[in-house]
């Protein structure tokens, strides 16, 4: 699993050996930047999977005020280790706080943590037939709303959940797009598409009105 990573960091060798660092453990580096304000500009446009914050940075915000905005798994960098940094880095949440001069070995426990994360993530846990069972969200065609109840769509099986279809978009990723008020699918298994419906496995799924142009915009 190779993560997708941005670095904020205000000293360009500190990047540079970051970016070797990170690369050597299978991490692709898509943007750097100094300043907060910038960064954030930039992560608003990027798919990530991890973003890489030292904590004092150019500029009036620093690499906490940007944890405050993102909600993407977060480690951070500091030279620091004053105990205010540390809490108000802390309410952010982030997966690891690392202390400059890095080791790569801290560095690879950090981004082992962040994968494990992002696989948590990826699971979705039902309950069938009295049994806890878990669901690889990415095997999931698509999902029909029934009544009470969510009929979730694999390559080869059906389960069912009680959920709304707002539940449970929270629940999987952002591969999963709302086509009607009772269809969700995964963008990733699309086969065809039109204004009215997108074909998955052969399966004709009807896209209603309110939903049409976002769902051509998504697909192309």
């Amino acid at each position: 699993m190779s993560l997708r990573v941005y670095i904020l960091e205000d000293e360009i060798i500190t990047q540079e050996v970051l970016k070797e660092t990170l690369e050597i453990l299978g991490c692709f580096v898509c943007g750097m930047e100094t300043h907060a304000e910038k960064a954030l500009q930039e992560i608003q446009q990027l798919d990530l999977d991890l973003v890489m914050l030292d904590i004092n940075v150019d500029g009036d915000k620093t690499g906490i005020w940007l944890g405050n905005q993102l909600d993407i798994p977060i480690i951070y960098l500091t030279a620091f280790s004053d105990l205010e940094n540390i809490r108000n880095a802390v309410k952010t949440d982030p997966i690891s706080y690392l202390q400059k001069p890095f080791k790569e070995s801290d560095l690879l426990v950090a981004v082992e943590l962040v994968k494990n994360k992002l696989k948590a993530k990826k699971q979705l846990t039902i309950k069938e037939n009295n049994l806890t069972v878990s669901i690889n969200i990415d095997d999931i065609l698509f999902a029909k709303k029934e009544d009470h109840y969510i009929i979730i769509h694999l390559q080869d099986s059906k389960k069912i959940i009680r959920a709304t279809i707002n539940e449970f978009l929270e629940k999987v990723t952002d591969n999963f797009i709302q086509v009607h008020r009772s269809y969700v699918i995964n963008k990733n298994y699309v086969t065809a598409h039109s204004k009215k419906m997108v074909k998955i496995n052969n399966i004709e799924i009807p896209v209603s009105n309110s939903f049409s142009k976002a769902i051509q915009e998504v697909l192309g």
